[in-house]
């Protein structure tokens, strides 16, 4: 574990994020995340503000999210794997 805060009552994670994440120097890291912070606001402050990447699950409760990555057709892109 990198970091942590406690979560005041009135709120819940996804407001405390950002505050979680300024001091810490993620540039060039992967950053993983749970389904509550797949949110484009949370994308844009890695990817942007802290020059990281991210991987993010996305649920069902995100239909045009999941939508949009199968319109990808991942599946055209295997991961790379070499059976030498």
């Amino acid at each position: 574990m990198v970091a942590q805060a406690a979560v005041p009552a009135t709120t819940n994670e996804i407001p405390t994020l950002p505050a979680l994440l300024a001091p810490l120097p993620l540039a060039g890291t992967v950053v993983t995340a749970d389904a509550l912070h797949t949110q484009a606001a949370t994308a844009r402050v890695l990817a942007e503000a802290k020059r990281a990447d991210y991987v993010f699950t996305v649920k069902d409760n995100q239909a045009t999210l999941r939508d949009d990555i199968a319109a990808l057709r991942l599946d055209a892109f295997p991961p790379a794997g070499h059976d030498d």
